[in-house]
């Protein structure tokens, strides 16, 4: 029985200590569990706020060290964070593919790096250089003796090497061999030189498409020309960040004192210099020369035309701000009137408390729309709300939006009925946005593409009548005659430069038929007759240059030159490649960023 008690002891005892421990570290436990927030992750690594926001501030200070004298306006910081944000991305996205190809860089390699290719700019500092030119012995001189450069260097080669060696190695997979650089090298040196006649459809006599023509060529065509996707639909309500009338007033006081300190005798001019926020007419003293009617916002002309010479006006309100104006000179009456102005502006921007109203305003619609979806709360707000195109998921704009990453990724993942974070686009605008559609794949509403159709049925049958006419003008004259002939008639002569596989036809655009036929000449001969979708043609050839595939062999540089174009096309396709199936995550707007 004592034996039974003690055992149970032990137990109360290991339960007791196993609840203390648990006590004291519950928070640290608590810590563990709870998930940590994460601004965004970048095929499943996370991007945190503090890394974000540290390379906002080197964006900013690089901003600041560029453009000394220049202000940081909304616009730029706005671009300079989206700038940061994709530098993150392609930073991890680098770093994913180095370890995934596995390269390795050695401090010899480094080492190597350093002494036998120092960078363009460095070569252009006249410390290093001498009589003019890049100076080699110097260099290696001060990174040996040179600490600080050297440790400079070692880090700016470290930063960059792994990179070109994935370059490299991604280059030596694109499988370009000597037949590659032939075919590349036969089509740029297949050439043809010389005019053409074009029997352009656009001179056709009318044509007509009726409805039921339309309907049937869309019905046809439906499951290849018309299927798209993947793509998405959303509806979103914009609030736009504008001053407020308050605003307006506050502002209105300071332009009322310039304005009573004009016409008070101070000089319009100097008062311009110092005031007005118009930078195109600041430095001339708040000149905006010799304008017309209908040139100015109607506030302001209709102001500005009342005006004697010398008059100066009390403050204008247009959308700009505040407006002080001054007619300096009348010329021409009645409606060609012309007048030489000068003003004072003072922009009004949105205040910080009208700008939070607005964000208040956003929570609340935010939180309507998520329970009763965005077409009645945008009814019970007495806004509208804009209704999007579909949007393909391999599109970064959205049109009416702009290019707004963190509502693409929303718009690519989002299930139907879901309702957007707030996000706030270029144009500083909050933006919550419900999704109509999200699908795999979509036929393109037929309202929406009629006139496409319908101008497509209309050139075809263009096309096909003017393929009579010149049918019947090959029936009509010989082959020497044709440039003479077409000319009295009136078809089009155009010429033809360098002609050669993917060239454009002058004013007119692609069609393989015509570079086919073209090719097939030799100097100073004629096609026959061409039928192609853009019209009927006829070529002549003044000159015509082939590819000297023996001198090819020989020349090496233009080998390696026609090499290096494949191999950065081949590394392009692939890094555009790995881009768009890379799984990122951007959070941003979770945070009101």
């Amino acid at each position: 029985m004592l034996e039974n008690l003690r055992k149970k002891q032990k137990l109360v005892i290991y339960f007791i200590a196993i609840i203390f421990i648990l006590g004291m570290g519950a928070v640290g436990l608590a810590e563990l569990l709870r998930p940590q927030p994460y601004l965004g992750k970048v095929n499943g690594k996370k991007i945190t706020l503090e890394m974000y926001q540290s390379k906002i501030q080197d964006m900013y200070n690089r901003y600041a060290e560029m453009y000394k004298d220049q202000p940081m306006d909304d616009n730029t910081r706005k671009s300079l964070e989206g700038q940061a944000w994709q530098a993150l991305v392609d930073d991890i996205l680098w770093n994913q593919q180095i370890k995934k190809n596995k390269i390795k860089v050695t401090e010899d390699d480094i080492l190597t790096e350093m002494q036998n290719n120092p960078p363009q700019e460095l070569m252009q500092n006249e410390s290093l250089q001498t009589n003019g030119i890049f100076d080699k012995t110097k260099y290696l001189s001060a990174l040996k003796n040179n600490p600080e450069f050297f440790v400079m260097m070692e880090d700016y080669v470290r930063s960059y090497l792994p990179r070109q060696k994935l370059q490299e190695k991604i280059k030596a997979k694109s499988g370009i061999t000597l037949d590659s650089l032939k075919v590349d090298y036969i089509k740029e040196n297949d050439t043809v030189t010389g005019k053409f006649i074009w029997f352009d459809f656009n001179m056709s006599d009318p044509v007509t498409v009726t409805d039921a023509e339309i309907k049937a060529y869309y019905d046809k065509n439906k499951n290849t020309e018309f299927k798209k996707g993947p793509a998405s639909r959303m509806k979103y309500i914009a609030f736009e960040e504008k001053p407020s009338d308050k605003d307006f007033a506050e502002i209105q006081k300071s332009a009322m004192d310039i304005y009573k300190r004009a016409i008070n005798g101070e000089d319009f001019s100097a008062l311009a210099s110092e005031y007005s926020e118009d930078p195109g007419s600041k430095a001339n003293g708040g000149s905006l020369g010799v304008f017309g009617r209908g040139q100015m916002v109607p506030e302001f002309e209709n102001t500005a035309f009342s005006l004697k010479p010398g008059q100066i006006s009390q403050p204008v309100k247009t959308n700009f701000g505040w407006h002080i104006i001054r007619c300096d000179s009348l010329g021409a009456v009645g409606p060609e009137a012309k007048i030489k102005a000068s003003h004072i502006l003072l922009s009004v921007k949105a205040s910080d408390a009208t700008k939070e109203e607005l964000a208040i305003k956003a929570e609340k619609a935010s939180k309507l729309i998520k329970k009763k979806g965005i077409d009645a709360a945008a009814k019970e707000l007495k806004m509208e709300a804009s209704e999007s195109d579909w949007v393909p998921h391999d599109q970064e704009y959205i049109p009416g939006i702009g290019n707004l990453s963190s509502m693409v990724q929303f718009m690519r993942t989002a299930k139907a009925k879901t309702v957007s974070e707030m996000m706030t686009d270029q144009q500083n605008r909050m933006i919550i946005a419900q999704m109509l559609d999200n699908k795999k794949e979509y036929f393109e509403d037929f309202e929406k593409v009629k006139l496409r159709i319908k101008y497509q049925l209309e050139k075809e049958k263009k096309v096909a009548n003017i393929k009579v006419k010149a049918d019947e003008f090959v029936k009509k004259y010989p082959s020497g005659e044709y440039f003479t002939a077409a000319a009295k008639e009136g078809w089009k002569i155009m010429d033809l430069p360098l002609h050669k596989k993917g060239s454009n036809i002058p004013n007119v655009g692609i069609a393989e038929e015509f570079t086919t036929a073209a090719l097939k000449l030799e100097s100073n001969q004629t096609s026959g007759l061409i039928h192609t979708k853009e019209g009927s043609f006829i070529i002549s050839a003044t000159e015509r240059k082939k590819p000297d595939l023996a001198a090819f062999a020989k020349d090496k540089d233009g080998q390696e030159t026609i090499r290096k174009r494949l191999e950065d096309a081949a590394w392009n396709r692939w890094y555009d490649a790995m881009k768009k199936t890379a799984k990122i995550v951007d959070n941003r707007a979770k945070f009101g960023m």
